[in-house]
């Protein structure tokens, strides 16, 4: 039986629940306001199906997706993975360019494309950028030469949720605010006083258990169920390379005190996730080593 107050927005029954209703619609405009910046103010937007994405079957269980048309034509994709994807910023690019096929028209056509963003909540970190402090990455086509935007109507936003550590007192802006409650209402009791406005309150009242139908909350568990398993494959990486880490043991000559134990933990974690044929790639996000350093530890 679930207990907590509040629902996970992380699953993906929460997740559209908080951020796909349409009378709930005022919630992610404010969210995405308070990432975008004023040059690019949502007024309003539609709501589309995600399958004109071409979203494959198999990768509703690795990811699950927002499809927006703002009221200037714009396109808004909004995700949330749960787990390291192999190639996922390949197949973020391969879906946000789906909505730029899609206006080519019949016969004469002057190649007029919608501004489109993509906006994704990781809760892993990424593999270029798994040392660096900074959860928000904005990304654009840039010229290297002069770090001039080159094109400006595709847009991404990687959200590295694990990072975004501040505590309710250090909150600075209306983003960081929203950032704040997606990745701690499920743990909270109640509305924080610093977040109780009109806006806020709805979101958490969408957001209560207690509010849910029965069939509601079915789907909810069921939701949950797909979340856990999918970080129960992280764990059991872990797990492994603690069990491939005793049995082997620690050659002699390793560093001693905490550089031996931080060693110790990363051969039992890229062991493991060897033996569960998981990617170097994969490790490297697992262990927050490189992949090089990935590469040398399976080597040995």
């Amino acid at each position: 039986m679930y207990t907590e107050r509040y629902i996970n927005p992380f699953t993906d029954f929460g997740f559209k629940r908080m951020f796909g209703s349409e009378n709930n619609k005022a919630c992610l405009i404010d969210f995405l306001n308070s990432l975008f910046g004023e040059k690019d103010k949502i007024v309003d937007f539609i709501y589309a199906n995600t399958e004109q994405l071409g979203i494959l079957p198999g990768d509703r269980n690795a990811f699950f997706a927002l499809y927006c048309t703002t009221q200037n034509h714009q396109r808004i994709i909004v995700e949330i993975l749960n787990s390291i994807q192999k190639r996922f910023i390949d197949r973020a690019v391969y879906y946000s360019i789906t909505p730029i096929q899609k206006a080519a028209q019949p016969g004469e056509w002057n190649y007029e494309s919608p501004r489109v963003y993509m906006v994704a909540f990781l809760n892993f970190a990424m593999l270029d950028y798994a040392i660096k402090p900074n959860f928000k990455h904005t990304v654009k086509l840039i010229d290297e030469d002069t770090e001039t935007v080159f094109y400006d109507k595709l847009v991404y936003y990687f959200l590295e949720m694990p990072k975004f550590i501040k505590d309710l007192d250090d909150l600075e802006d209306r983003k960081e605010y929203w950032l704040y409650i997606i990745k701690n209402i499920n743990k909270l009791n109640d509305i924080p006083e610093k977040l109780n406005d009109d806006l806020f309150r709805s979101f958490f009242n969408l957001a209560e258990v207690s509010n849910l139908s029965r069939e509601e909350y079915q789907a909810y568990e069921m939701s949950l169920k797909r979340m856990r398993d999918s970080q129960n494959i992280v764990n059991s990486a872990r797990e492994e390379g603690r069990e491939e880490g005793r049995e082997e043991g620690i050659k002699k000559g390793r560093e001693i005190g905490r550089e031996e134990g931080r060693l110790e933990r990363d051969i039992e974690i890229v062991k493991g996730g060897q033996k569960m044929g998981l990617s170097i790639e994969q490790i490297a996000a697992l262990t927050n080593l490189s992949i090089e350093n990935v590469k040398k530890l399976l080597e040995e």
